[in-house]
């Protein structure tokens, strides 16, 4: 698996190729790729500690719902309004962190992993149904997550034959 320090010039290497791939699942069954990914992220996550790379907390400004709000306050003993006005601010109707790295990422990971915001629970997204619709997203977080990327290069070797002939009659619209 690529290292977090090589992801982004990785990503940048195969970043046509993935979105070629991209628009290549979306023809495929969404089961079956729902299937693939989804036992890709359970091997995968397994073996890996997010904690070390946290390439997640340095990079993505996470939504928080008012049910975070509250439980993330409460642990760390502030008001509700304190809380929102120390380390949120509201764009578009919701609240997120204000700063990027995440305010709560120590060396140690996250000092507030118990009650951390259910954004960071599910991401990267892979342990979830429908992933055909979120196929934008996918690619977008090979640039954060190895395990994102790890999860693209194998679909690429699974559909190993039909995706290269994709690629080939395709090819004329990728330029």
């Amino acid at each position: 698996m690529v290292s977090p320090e090589q992801l982004e010039k990785e990503s940048q290497r195969v970043e046509m190729d993935n979105l070629i791939l991209r628009s290549f699942l979306k023809s495929r069954d969404s089961d079956e790729v729902d299937r693939l990914v989804n036992n890709m992220h359970e091997e995968l996550f397994a073996q890996v500690d997010c904690i070390l790379c946290s390439n997640c907390c340095k990079k993505i400004v996470p939504v928080l719902n008012e049910k975070d709000i509250a439980r993330i306050s409460k642990f760390l003993g502030f008001s509700i309004s304190q809380f929102k006005k120390t380390y949120l601010r509201k764009h578009a109707g919701k609240w997120s962190m204000k700063n990027t790295p995440c305010p709560f990422l120590t060396p140690e990971g996250c000092s507030i992993y118990d009650v951390r915001p259910e954004t960071c629970k599910e991401y990267p997204y892979t342990g979830k149904k429908e992933i055909v619709s979120r196929l934008f997203n996918l690619i977008d977080n090979c640039k954060i997550c190895p395990v994102v990327f790890e999860i693209i290069q194998r679909l690429k070797v699974i559909y190993g034959r039909e995706f290269q002939k994709y690629k080939r009659a395709t090819a004329p619209y990728w330029r």
